[in-house]
């Protein structure tokens, strides 16, 4: 659901000397996907975790806590994180790219001082919208995983409906109006369904004995 890859070296060259130097001092590296996925697999962990413990609630055993130390889950966020990793590294520099062409379109006789001094303006502005966007996708994918294994795993059913009832996208629109659906039919189509989606299924599942609490499948 990442944004699709573009050739920011074609956008380098295209740049005079100083804005290629500027370019080399800045951009992300390999270092950074590394990194980077470090955190995304991080954060999802933590947000699938989470999901488990919620949805424990939900179904009556709310002494329950989610872990996830292994298995299939956890090696499916190793590889969205290398992947969003990639795309995320990849956009900045295509992005940065472009933000020392406007400066030198701007200021034609700018120099590194002063591309120095509106890039670090320019990186403020961008994470403080850029970082938001990755983290609700993040835990957006990692909640929808956790949802799918608890209800697959538990062999428990029941309803959901879409959660917030506000949205722009046809996609989105279509589950809201439809209102309560089956929740396996709800897990077989997990959002984020588009950048900047912010819907997550709202469960309503059967609810599991007391004694039967301890039984539940946990990520373990």
């Amino acid at each position: 659901m990442m944004a699709k890859a573009r050739n920011w070296q074609v956008r380098v060259n295209e740049l005079p000397n100083v804005g290629k130097l500027v370019h080399l001092a800045m951009r992300m590296t390999v270092e950074d996907v590394d990194r980077i996925k470090g955190e995304l697999t991080k954060r999802r962990r933590l947000a699938y975790e989470d999901e488990l413990t919620i949805q424990a609630g939900r179904v009556g055993c709310s002494g329950r806590r989610g872990r996830l130390t292994t298995g299939p889950s956890l090696s499916e966020f190793s590889r969205m994180s290398q992947q969003d990793a990639e795309s995320i590294v990849n956009t900045y520099n295509y992005d940065l790219a472009l933000a020392i062409e406007h400066i030198r379109q701007q200021t034609p006789t700018a120099n590194r001082h002063v591309y120095a001094t509106r890039l670090a303006d320019w990186e403020q502005k961008r994470a403080a919208w850029k970082s938001g966007q990755i983290s609700q996708y993040t835990e957006g994918t990692a909640r929808s995983l956790a949802q799918q294994d608890f209800y697959r795993f538990n062999d428990i059913v029941g309803y959901a409906n879409l959660h917030p009832k506000e949205a722009v996208c046809p996609v989105c629109l279509g589950w809201i109006a439809r209102g309560d659906v089956d929740l396996i039919e709800a897990q077989n189509h997990p959002p984020p369904y588009h950048v900047n989606c912010p819907h997550v299924w709202r469960t309503f599942p059967g609810q599991v004995p007391q004694g039967e609490c301890l039984n539940l499948w946990m990520g373990e």
